[in-house]
Parts: structure tokens; sequence; C-alpha cells
């Protein structure tokens, strides 16, 4: 790109002159501009510039030090302009084009009408009227609301000569229940109406009370998070890299890159955009709303769970679900109790337990601090959580001896899975409950769903990372990606979009080219979300260094290549499987990213695998329509291909017009042919193999799957349940609905390697731990959306919907 300098300015301004203080027009755009490259100092001396042109280039902001007095027409169309704030400094300006600057918001319109006095044309429309009612009407009303809350919640509570840091208090308090309890206009305004809130209590604390506004929404965001992370956000072009000069960190509302909504009927239709994962409930409909357009009659609104009352057809649950183990009840009602080992005990200090001792809520932390090195702290027993849930589930010492007396004890024992002998069982303990991904650090946000977890693959002397074990995890929901170190508890660092809502994660082992030429191994994460921005992080170095769009819509899984570790497929909620090489490292964290094949699916890919015997040849992708192969051989000149197989579950034949089991939302192999699926609603897991399957292939595009074995699961209707594998302790888990984790020891299951037509019940069910929350007592069990094994199965993290990862340690 060219350097701004003063002969640039000269030759593209106009009137054509030789000094920048008589120029009066200058055109800037398309020359990839970046933040950094618009030196405030030189375009300073622009002091007569009416017209300026920066469209078509990489900004997300303008200096903020840039009087352009007599500015009254600005271009910054087609960049990435992520706050609008900035453009306050241009008083006179008349005309501002924002188009195709895809996080601009109609919150971001009504903060300029409100911040630009003179503003008539926004975008090529005239605003006048509007910006009018913004300025006036709209803020003499949010003022009357503010004011009122002051007088009917806080003025009484304000000493008759109050000191100064009583009056910071209050006012603190004041401005946090004026953005949270005053409310106007449309829900897409919900952003605009907390931003000028929140200015309005503070004019209204500094006239009646004198105290001056503490640090800005800004500079509160710019500070540690509770964990004492780092809080991160790069600003780099689509596909170049973001130097390290010019990396910034980011707050909530100096970044906003807020909701995709345009308008305020986008806000209603795109509503299911804005959070693909979810869903959206219908209320009387009788048809399926297209995405197009709404129904007639058809009512939405955003469910805080998820729930399989998606885009398909509604279901009710089955109030026989409030038993797991339903599926196992019809086939064997004489079971009262499923042979495991005795649930962990909720502290983490060795303690001797009888089997009718109560719960022990374990403590929630909120993202302690590094150096904190915190153990797990348990509260006192209290007899009432016992009642939450009675565990049928915990093994009795003497129930052996009990099931040996007759046909019944003889037909409990022929169901149990096989127990290992070479090794002895496993037994996970819990360890630490973190809130690390709370929106704002608010201790008392359990709505953010955490999605994704992965173990940060470990770097033995050889450079590699097959088999070697590590105790860091990534794991991403809500705007934040976290790095936590699940020994301590730590969150080692935290990265944060604003505005973004993060699905999905992945690792890869790259080399980093230093400056004198040698390669040194490194992990990089890839994490991505709502938005449809890739984001390559460098966790060792607390970086973000760079970007690239992957999709306009959502990208919803996330897998590198082991064979290639470059090679990222993202999959989006366009249908469509792209296969991109992202490059490899320098010192100065340059990148290139290309496209290298396009895969059509028919339905949103949900899941993607790489096939360990060939992983440069074959592609798993479970979607929301069935599970399907591609071939991925970069050999072939076909640069678009669509799927050349689909698997057929036994389950699709019990389907139903309201039952569907074709959504996978678990896939993993658990060996080179062992692979584990899961159907939304199936409520069993599926280990199938993958040679017999694909041995048994005929012309049919379609082909059966060859099943081993068959885990009783969780009868819940809930979908994007994720399952997950320890191939080298031949260990399968996967969460439920009400927070516990079941948990599958299948070594001698595998090792017979003949299909068994039993349901297999789990070896396991870790009971959810009742952890209590300060000022919120016990929290209840919820959904697990993920988990995740580190290759030694020393460490298990699950991830929920109450914005709560749980980590367990091996005992």
């Amino acid at each position: 790109m060219p350097t701004i300098t003063e002969k640039l300015l000269l030759e593209r301004g106009r009137p054509k002159s030789t000094q920048l203080e008589k120029i009066k027009s200058l055109n800037l755009s398309d020359l990839s501009l970046e933040n950094a490259d618009l030196d405030s100092t030189l375009l300073r001396r622009l002091t007569s510039l009416e017209e300026l042109d920066v469209s078509g280039n990489l900004l997300t902001e303008l200096p903020a030090s840039l009087p352009l007095p007599a500015l009254r027409r600005l271009n910054c169309a087609n960049n990435q302009l992520e706050e609008v704030t900035s453009l306050k400094q241009f008083r006179m300006l008349e005309e501002l084009s924002l188009e195709d600057n895809l996080y601009m918001t109609i919150s971001d319109s009504y903060k300029l009408m409100f911040l630009l006095p003179k503003l008539r044309r926004l975008s090529g429309k005239e605003i006048t009227s509007t910006a009018n009612h913004v300025r006036f009407v709209t803020s003499e009303e949010l003022s009357r609301r503010v004011s009122s809350l002051w007088e009917r919640s806080f003025q009484e509570r304000l000493p008759s000569s109050p000191s100064a840091a009583q009056a910071r208090v209050l006012g603190k308090e004041f401005v946090k229940a004026a953005e949270t309890q005053v409310k106007y206009g449309a829900s897409s305004l919900s952003d605009y109406t907390k931003w000028r809130v929140k200015m309005i209590a503070r004019e209204l604390l500094s006239s009646r009370l004198g105290v001056q506004c503490e640090a800005s929404s800004e500079e509160e965001d710019l500070s540690e998070s509770e964990s004492g992370s780092d809080v991160r956000e790069e600003a780099g072009s689509e596909q170049n890299r973001v130097p390290a000069a010019k990396r910034k960190e980011i707050s909530s509302e100096s970044s906003p890159r807020k909701k995709t909504c345009l308008s305020a009927a986008d806000d209603i239709t795109q509503s299911a955009e804005r959070s693909p994962r979810r869903c959206v409930r219908f209320e009387n409909v009788s048809t399926a709303t297209d995405k197009a357009g709404l129904s007639p009659g058809v009512k939405l609104r955003e469910s805080p769970r998820k729930s399989v009352q998606s885009l398909r057809s509604p279901r009710k649950l089955d109030q026989s679900q409030q038993s797991p183990m339903k599926a196992a009840q019809s086939q064997q009602s004489s079971r009262k109790t499923v042979q495991s080992q005795q649930s962990p005990s909720k502290s983490i200090k060795k303690a001797e337990h009888s089997e009718q001792s109560l719960r022990k809520p374990v403590v929630i932390k909120e993202s302690p601090r590094k150096a904190d090195q915190p153990k797990a702290a348990v509260s006192q027993p209290d007899s009432s959580l016992d009642t939450l849930r009675k565990s049928p589930r915990k093994r009795q010492e003497k129930e052996p001896a009990k099931k040996g007396q007759g046909e019944e004890g003889e037909e409990e024992q022929g169901s149990r899975t096989p127990r290992r002998t070479s090794k002895d069982p496993i037994t996970m303990k819990p360890l630490h409950f973190l809130q690390c991904h709370s929106k704002q650090n608010s201790p008392d946000d359990f709505s953010t769903q955490l999605w994704a977890c992965a173990f940060e693959p470990r770097i033995d002397s050889s450079g590699g990372s097959r088999g070697h074990s590590s105790r860091t995890v990534a794991t991403c929901g809500g705007e934040s990606v976290c790095i936590i170190d699940c020994e301590t508890g730590s969150v080692l660092n935290k990265y944060k979009v604003s505005g973004e809502e993060f699905f999905c994660l992945a690792w890869s082992m790259m080399t980093l080219l230093t400056g004198d030429g040698r390669g040194h191994r490194v992990s990089v994460l890839a994490a991505a979300g709502r938005r449809g921005v890739v984001k390559l992080i460098h966790p060792k170095a607390s970086l973000a260094y760079g970007e690239f769009r992957a999709s306009r819509r959502a990208v919803s899984t996330l897998c590198f290549s082991p064979a290639q570790e470059s090679f990222l497929f993202t999959g989006t909620y366009d249908k469509k499987i792209i296969l991109w090489d992202i490059g490899g490292l320098d010192c100065e964290y340059k990148f290139k990213v290309s496209q290298l094949l396009i895969l059509e699916a028919a339905s949103i890919p949900l899941h993607l695998r790489l096939v360990p015997s060939a992983p440069e040849h074959h592609l798993l992708a479970g979607c929301e329509d069935g599970l399907l192969l591609f071939d991925i051989q970069l050999s072939k000149n076909q640069l678009k291909r669509s799927s050349e197989l689909e698997f057929q579950f036994p389950v699709y034949k019990k389907e139903e017009e309201e039952n569907e089991f074709r959504l996978i939302d678990s896939l993993s192999f658990l060996s080179n042919d062992i692979v584990v699926s899961k159907s939304a609603m199936q409520g069993s897991i599926y280990l199938w193999s993958w040679s017999k399957t694909l041995a048994s292939r005929r012309k049919s595009r379609e082909v059966e799957v060859e099943i081993l074995a068959e885990l009783q699961w969780s009868s819940t209707e809930l979908p994007y349940i994720s399952l997950s594998t320890c191939p080298g302790e031949d260990y399968v888990v996967c969460g439920d609905e009400k927070g516990d984790l079941w948990t599958y020891e299948v070594s001698q299951c595998l090792r017979a390697g003949a299909k068994t037509d039993k349901m297999i019940p789990p070896t396991q069910i870790l009971e959810w731990p009742v952890p209590n929350r300060k000022g919120h007592g016990p929290i209840a069990g919820t959904s697990v959306n993920s988990v995740a094994m580190d290759p030694e199965l020393q460490y298990l993290v699950a991830l929920t919907d109450k914005n709560i990862a749980a980590v367990w340690r091996r005992a």
C-alpha cells in the first residue's frame, strides 16, 4: 500500500496546489489503507478540506485527533468500520456514506444522528426528520425516564452530606441500573439506547452531585478482566496480517461489532441469523417459516436454551423424559440402577463418604487470576440440596451380591458394559467451575452459551505433538475465547470481539520462521462464529495476529488437517464447506490466505472430521440433514464438489412427520476405523466401522453404516449436544440436558469386534455437582453443549448453557 505522504495528498487533492492548506477535496479511495496509515499530524494541515473520500480501504475507525473544521462530505463506504463515535469531531459534517461496512448497525446510525448536529444525508438517504426526532424527542424521553429512576430508587439513598466516595459508589450503581432498567424503542436500537442512557445518567450525576464521569465504557473494558487475562482484538485485513505495531486492545463499546441487523425489520427476520444456534420457537404455526419471510401469524422469540423446536417441526417433550434411562427402561424394566462406579466426590480433598452422604455444592470461581493458583473451594454440606435430585446411578457396593440371586441379576449383568481387566477403571472428580465468558465480566451472567472447547496440542522435543497431553484448553462462547490452565483454573488469556458470538474453534501446529531463518514450532488457534470471520490466535505470544472472512453467514465448525498444518476447513451457514490454506508464519506474522476447495453440502454442516486413515482424501461432514462423505483430493481439477456418499443409520427408519433424526450433532473417531456419532433426539450413540461401511458400498450414493454397538444415552430432545472421544483410553463422553456426563469405557467392546444388538449402558454417569455461586446459591444442572479430553485423559472439560466451564480431573 502507498505511504501517506504530503506528495500523495497534493497529487490526489483538488484544486491542484502546492499547499495542503488550500486543498478542498481529497480522494484516498481504494488504497488498502489501515488505521495506522492515516497520519494525523499530516492530515491535520488540511484545514480547508470540505470533501474526503476514504472508501474501499481497510479502516476500522478514523483517528480520534483529526480536526478538519471545514469537512462537510465524508465517504467511508466499503471499509471495516467498527465504531462511529470518533466521527463526532467533524461537527460541520452534512453528508456521510457508510455503505458496505459489515459491522455498522442501525444503532450506529442513531449515534451519528445525535453526535453530528448538521448531518442531513446518511448513506444516500435524507435523514433530517429522523435525526431531529433522535436529537430532541428521543433524548427528552430518555432523560425523563432516567430522572424518574433516580428520584424513585436512588435519591432517598443519598446521605445529606455525602462524601465523594459515597457519591461515586452510588453514582456507579445508578448508571448501571439505568442501563439495564431504562427501555425505549425497538429492540434493534437497544445498543443506542444503552449508550445514550449511560451518557444521560452521567450528566445527571454531574449536575446534581457534582460527580464527574469516571472512566468511559471504552476505558473500563480496556482494563484487565476478572481473570487477569489479556483482552485483545486484532484489526487485520481480510487476507493480510496485523503487524504488532498496529494491534490494539479492544473494549465492548470501543470496538462495537454489534448485531448485523440493519433495520428494525431485519431485527425480526434475521433473529435466527444473529444467533444461528439458538432456536427460533414457533407459536401458532402450522407450517415452517421460510428464511426469506415470515408466514402470517408467526411469532418468533429467541430462546436462551436450545430446543428441538427449530426450523423443523415443533415437538412436545414427553413426560417420561424426566428419566434419562427411558430407552433402557422400555427394554429392561426390571433394571433399577446402572452398574457404575460411585459418582465422584464434590470435594477435591479426599474424604470418606457413606452411600447416604449429602451432595456438597462446589463454589464457582470467577476466572481466577493466573497467579492465584487456587484450589477448588467446597462449601459445607447442605441437607436441602439432597432433594434437588436423588441419584439412582451410584453403584451400590452390595448390589452384585443381590443381583446374583435370581434371573433378574443375571439379566442385569448381561447388559453391562464389559469392564477392562488390564487397567483400573477411570474415575473423574470435579476440580474447577469457571465463569469466564461473562458479558462485561458480570458475575450475574448465567445466560451466555458456551459452544466449543479443545485442548492445545503439546509440542514434544522433536517438534511433534502426537500422543502428548496438554493441560491448556481453549473455550469459546459469547463474544470471547478463553485459554485456560486446567490444573490451576487460571484463565491465561482472553480474546474478546464485542458483538461476536463464537461457535467453534480448532488448534493446529505451525512453523514460525524466526529472523535468522530457523523454524520454531508454535500452536495456532482458529476461532469463528456468527460474523463469518475466522480469527487466528497465537496464544503463547498473547496476540491475535490476523483474520479472514470465510463467509457472509455464520461459521458453524472448524477443522484443521493433520496432514497439512496450514489447511483449514470451515463449515458455514450458507451450507458450504471451504478448504483454506492460511499459509505459514514469519517473525512479523505475515500470512496469506488462499481458497483451495468448495464443498457443497445440502444443509448446514455442524461437525467436520477427516478420516484418520486417509486425511488427504476423505472428509466426513455431520450436517443438519445427514452425514456426508466428500472427496478432498486436490489432485483433481474440480474446485466445487458435492458429496460422494450419504450414510444411512438405523434410527432413520423411525422417522415420522414430527420426528427427524437426520441432524448429526456429534461426530468423532475413536480409532482409525471406529466412528462415534449421534443424531439429535436419538437417545443413543452409535459406534460403527468406517472400513466395513465403505466396503459395503454399492453403486447407490447412499450406504448403510455397519453398526458395531449402540450406547445408551439420554432421551432428551435438545440438539447440538456434542460428544468427545479419547482414542488412547477407548473412552467416550457425552453430556446431557441436566448437566451430567455419560461416560463409556468401550475397550472390551471394541476388542470383541462383533456386533451386539444390546443397548450398552454407560460405565459411569458423572452427575452435575450442583456448584454454589456466591449470592445465587446452588446452580441447577443445565445442558452440556460440548466436552473435550486431553489425549491422556488427565482432564475433562464440559461447557454449559449457563456460562459455566466445568473442569474434571482424573482421580
